[in-house]
Order: structure tokens, then sequence, then C-alpha cells
């Protein structure tokens, strides 16, 4: 109301924009989608391209995060086109690391893989050690689609190294959640589980639910592991996981990684 009443557009957009990041975190989408295209309105009104991709790329997470694929695909392709534009080698990986997130979720995982690459290789040439360890997570997405699980499990041991050094739970909790499928894919059901649970516990600690869409693809790809190792059993070692302690978290999910059944 300050920014409206000063006649201040720019400052309205960036009041916008925090609101909707605060709705998608919360697991409220309608009213994050809400916020972000009165946001993109303002930033299109003043040829704010910057500010545009921005939007665009929240726009497309909150599109993931509901399920709908292919409107987050356009989304993220709309932003990395402006971010080439600007040349913004940051933004690029950005957005490379987003489109490849879509492509995981589409089982498009050479497609994946070639933009986590490239995310990998601008965010090492600036020198973002954090996004570093985000491709880490992200390339072992992809070649854990791939079959390739030796390199999966030495991406994601490399993704976890790197967040001990960090106090993102955020993150983490999508890092153990993948790991979790990688344990349920290679014979490790009780591994899976446990890691999962942590999962759930560093959620609720931050207060950011797993999306209905995350939520669907996480059950599928659980699914036949459940089925080997039993509905009563899986529940248990999820509870035993939800019990962990954070440096226990990270203890299991590195032994996770260690070479095992494939």
């Amino acid at each position: 109301r300050t920014f409206e009443s000063a006649g201040d557009a720019g400052g309205v957009g960036q009041v916008q924009h925090l609101l909707g990041t605060l709705a998608a975190q919360q697991g409220d989408y309608p009213r994050a989608v809400e916020s972000y295209e009165a946001s993109l309105a303002i930033r299109k009104h003043l040829d704010d391209k910057a500010g545009m991709a921005g939007l665009l790329s929240n726009l497309g997470v909150v599109a993931e995060y509901r399920g709908d694929f292919r409107a987050a695909r356009d989304y993220h392709e709309q932003a990395l086109e402006l971010r080439r534009q600007l040349d913004d080698r940051r933004a690029v990986g950005v957005s490379m690391t987003n489109v490849g997130a879509i492509a995981v979720l589409e089982h498009e995982y050479d497609e994946a893989r070639r933009c986590f690459e490239e995310a990998m290789r601008l965010n090492r040439e600036v020198g973002d050690a954090w996004m570093v360890a985000i491709s880490d997570n992200n390339l072992g997405n992809a070649t854990r689609g791939l079959g390739d699980f030796p390199a999966a499990r030495h991406h994601y041991a490399e993704s976890l190294r790197a967040y001990r050094e960090y106090d993102d739970k955020w993150a983490l909790a999508f890092l153990v959640e993948d790991i979790g499928q990688l344990a349920a894919m290679t014979g490790q059901p009780e591994r899976a589980f446990e890691l999962v649970g942590a999962s759930d516990t560093l959620r609720e600690e931050i207060g950011t639910p797993r999306a209905p869409g995350l939520e669907e693809e996480l059950e599928a790809q659980l699914a036949p592991a459940r089925a080997g190792f039993g509905d009563a059993a899986a529940a248990e070692a999820r509870a035993r996981g939800q019990a962990l302690t954070l440096p226990d978290v990270f203890e299991l999910a590195l032994r996770a990684c260690e070479a095992g059944p494939a």
C-alpha cells in the first residue's frame, strides 16, 4: 500500500513477487500464481527483462509443483530465452537446471543430462559452489533415470558433501528424497523409506510440504519397492527415518550412495 501511494510500480511488483514466493513455499499455489502474474505484468510494463525472466521461472516452478509439466516447460523456456538475450550466465544456468528438472519428470533423461551438464559448466564458470552442488544432485537424477547407478551415486555423494557446508534444509529434503529413490531402485527398500521419512521431517521443520505433483511422482517411483517390502515394513522404516537427527540423515544418505545391489 505504501508503494502504491508513492506511485512506485517497481516496489509494488517486488512486493507481489515476495508474496508469491511465500505462498508457493506454503503450498498455496493459486495465490502464488496470482501474485507472480501481477508482478509479471508490472515487469513487462517496465520492460524489465531480468525481472520478467525471474517471474516466468517462478511460475514454471509452481506449474511443476501442480503437476502441469507442459506449462512448466513453456515458462522455463521463455525465461531461458530472456536470460540468453541478457547474457546472464548465472541465470542461464538456473534456467537450464529448471528445464532439465522438467525433462526428468517427463522421463527425458538424455535431455535432462545435457541441460544439467550445461548448468554445471556455467555454475563452475561463475564460481557458484551452492549451484554446483545442486547440479550434482540433478545429474544424479538424470543418470539414475538412465540406469547409470554408479554415476548417480557419485553425483549424489558429491552433493551431500557440499550440503554439509550449507544450512539449507529445503535443498537437502529434495536430495534425500532423490537418494531414497535410488535406494529403492537398487535393492535397498529399508533405506529408501527411511530416507523418505527423513525428508518428511525436514519439510515439516521448514514448513514446505511436498507438492502434489512431486508426491505423486515419488510414490510411483517407490511403488515397486513397497510391493516387495510390504506396506507395514515400509511404514515402520519411514517412521524411523522421521525420527533421525540431521547428522544421522547425512550418514544414512551417504551409506545409500555407496556401491550396493543394482
